[in-house]
């Protein structure tokens, strides 16, 4: 069986494939880059961007591969998992203004996705995909699926004002109790987090409306 077809094998339709990630029979990178680009030359596989391939399902209807699911392979969940399992293989989680949207303390779209992430040895990196752009961090911790949800809360507070907080109070504490967020969880994490982000959690009345 010929890359091509083992690739389309393992990943299907309409899924991103890392170059970086392929790793076929003892193959060199630079074999395998060559093989893939001349099969995209004859149209037997599509191009997402250097280094970012898929098999199209359906030319007619404009099926492909979008920049959100190139974001959660690569940022968000672990190589090589299925789609069955990938709950549990969480390494990163949206953040920043992304999340705050998400969660509806803003109503504006952000124009810029926001990933904090385990995959990712920058503090800070921005990347750009066909014109698309998202700003990728390295957690204060290492995410998995027990603790992602309560470090994509905390880390909210690094990014709303003292006065978002209070107008939505509510909403907040709303959301807290919903993924499990205490006095005990806070003091588990708290030292991955500075005294702003403190701050805001004490002076905003969202750790007592958890009483």
């Amino acid at each position: 069986m010929n890359l091509i077809n083992q690739l389309k094998t393992i990943y299907g339709y309409d899924n991103p494939i890392f170059l970086k990630d392929i790793r076929i029979g003892g193959r060199s990178k630079t074999s395998i880059k060559e093989e893939l680009y001349r099969a995209y030359q004859k149209d037997l596989i599509k191009r997402k961007s250097p280094g970012i391939y898929y098999f199209e399902s359906n030319k007619e209807f404009g099926s492909g591969v979008n920049f959100i699911q190139i974001l959660e392979k690569k940022y968000i969940y672990s190589d090589g998992v299925p789609d069955n399992a990938k709950e549990l293989f969480i390494e990163g989680f949206y953040s920043g203004l992304t999340f705050v949207n998400q969660i509806g303390i803003s109503q504006q779209v952000p124009a810029i996705f926001e990933i904090t992430t385990n995959k990712t040895s920058s503090k800070k990196r921005v990347i750009t995909i066909n014109g698309l752009t998202a700003i990728i961090r390295k957690s204060k911790t290492t995410v998995d699926f027990q603790n992602y949800k309560i470090l994509q809360f905390l880390d909210m507070f690094h990014f709303i004002e003292m006065d978002e907080v209070i107008d939505n109070k509510d909403l907040i504490i709303s959301h807290a109790k919903k993924i499990g967020f205490d006095k005990y969880v806070f003091s588990k994490y708290v030292k991955y987090y500075g005294p702003k982000t403190i701050k805001k959690l004490v002076e905003g009345g969202i750790l007592n409306g958890l009483i």
